[in-house]
């Protein structure tokens, strides 16, 4: 059986950690967008949404770094979306499972470049949809200045 004191020094130990985990991440900072695909009318027919950083906002500075991207999406209707999250064009992408992602992926690549997510309704063919298909999506890019 563990004493009193074994439990105060591992629950110590923990909060240390935490505070060292945090403190790793206090330097950086983001940007997010939010938007709605276009119209998806056709199975297997990609559909490119760009998020950027707001250009209203301060500058990102150079030879800033991504530490991580958080990316969500969501749809209505019963068709299945195939989407995938890319960095500065189509190339470089990693498909999302699911309604969202945390990656670290794009780790080290340039943040002010625009992210991207590729949605798709799989099928045979490509053939038109019984009813369009929009796709609200999110990405925040943290990011090391």
């Amino acid at each position: 059986m563990q004493t009193p004191r074994r439990w105060a020094a591992r629950a110590g130990a923990l909060l240390a950690l935490a505070v060292c985990c945090c403190a790793a991440r206090a330097g950086d900072v983001s940007w997010t967008q939010a938007k709605v695909s276009p119209a998806i009318n056709y199975k297997n027919v990609a559909v490119a949404t760009a998020y950027l950083p707001d250009a209203a906002a301060a500058p990102i500075a150079p030879g800033a770094r991504i530490t991580r991207v958080h990316a969500m999406r969501s749809y209505g209707g019963g068709s299945m979306v195939q989407t995938e999250v890319c960095w500065d064009g189509t190339s470089r992408c990693i498909p999302m499972t699911g309604g969202s992602i945390n990656t670290h992926e794009f780790n080290g690549l340039d943040p002010s470049r625009p992210m991207y997510l590729v949605h798709k309704v799989p099928g045979e063919g490509r053939g038109p949809l019984p009813a369009p298909v929009f796709v609200k999506g999110s990405v925040v890019v943290w990011y090391a200045p």
